[in-house]
């Protein structure tokens, strides 16, 4: 693997926080989502939190629609909202603590294209971490794809890692 990914980089970063904010996602589900979608999205949680480092909470919202709109109108696989860290790499507020909404319809997208866009979500999460994150950026398409087809194979070969 890439050690230039952003994915592993922001393990490198010592990010401190206060007592009250815990690591790993939190995550919510609609009703409406089927129960082996739900299924899997939740093993792809637990692979990141297996081989990743998720310092902040990480809250995650699964929608059940086809898209969701930015402010400019524009159609979105998924919407992350974040505060600047205000005394970087320190991280104490946690009305701050980032949210990612991800739509979830396998009527019109297959499984896969689901798990991209997560992995797109939280690549812009580890951004974030990283600091290399504003309104203007955009996400590592190499490292999305290469952390994407890392758990296509943990999935397909029950690997480890």
């Amino acid at each position: 693997m890439n050690s230039n990914n952003v994915w592993y980089r922001a393990k490198l970063r010592a990010i401190q926080t206060s007592n009250d904010i815990v690591g790993g996602f939190d995550i919510g589900f609609d009703e409406r989502i089927p129960i082996a979608t739900e299924t899997e999205l939740r093993r792809f949680v637990a692979w990141v939190e297996k081989n990743f480092s998720i310092p902040i909470t990480l809250w995650v919202d699964f929608e059940y629609c086809h898209y969701l709109r930015r402010r400019d109108g524009r159609h979105v696989g998924f919407l992350f909202y974040w505060a600047d860290f205000t005394d970087y790499p320190q991280f104490c507020n946690k009305a701050e603590i980032p949210v990612i909404r991800l739509p979830v319809r396998t009527e019109r997208c297959t499984m896969e294209e689901i798990l991209h866009s997560f992995v797109q979500a939280v690549t812009e999460y580890f951004m974030w971490l990283c600091n290399e994150l504003d309104e203007q950026s955009e996400f590592y398409e190499d490292d999305v794809e290469e952390i994407y087809q890392a758990y296509l194979e943990h999935r397909r070969y029950g690997t480890t890692n």
